[in-house]
């Protein structure tokens, strides 16, 4: 009995402060002093409002997420080449496989740029990739420099094209 004496005035102050009001039978309503009409949007349509706004965030958080989640970029072989005496070694390659029907070497003439097409020899016994070990053998003196004489010192660029990029390039020198 005496918490309800405590209580009761206490609830009635408290009302009072938060500035809501009995009503006729008592019951508490609200300050509407801010409502102008009694147009609302239904509970239905506030529920798909929200549900629609929360799938909208959690695409957009899912986006964000998986672009940054992405792979990194794609780089090509790379394919380091070295002259050794009359044909070019592949040393070592980089970044990936490549793959031997897919791979082209080129001697380009570094006076007229005139390029012909020469072989790779797999030297491991794997002709499915290139491989460092792997050589390159320059074309016939008729091929390599259209039928014209071959003088000592003559420089080719020896590229190795891979999927429409030179991947490995080195300079070969014509010698004795």
């Amino acid at each position: 009995m005496k918490i309800q004496k405590v209580f009761i005035p206490f609830v009635i102050s408290t009302i009072k402060k938060l500035n809501v009001k009995l009503g006729e039978n008592g019951n508490m309503k609200a300050n509407r002093k801010f409502v102008e009409g009694e147009e609302a949007v239904s509970a239905v349509i506030g529920v798909i409002l929200m549900v629609a706004i929360t799938v909208a965030i959690a695409a957009t958080v899912y986006v964000y997420v998986s672009g940054m989640l992405g792979s990194g970029p794609e780089t090509n072989p790379t394919v380091s080449l070295q002259q050794t005496g009359s044909y070019v070694s592949i040393i070592e390659v980089q970044n990936g496989p490549v793959t031997g029907s897919e791979a082209t070497a080129v001697f380009v003439n570094q006076t007229s740029g005139a390029s012909t097409a020469a072989t790779i020899t797999y030297t491991n016994g794997n002709a499915a990739n290139v491989d460092g070990g792997d050589i390159i053998v320059k074309p016939g003196v008729a091929t390599l420099n259209g039928g014209e004489e071959l003088d000592i010192g003559d420089k080719f660029t020896v590229q190795i094209l891979y999927g429409g990029d030179v991947i490995g390039t080195c300079v070969f020198t014509i010698q004795v």
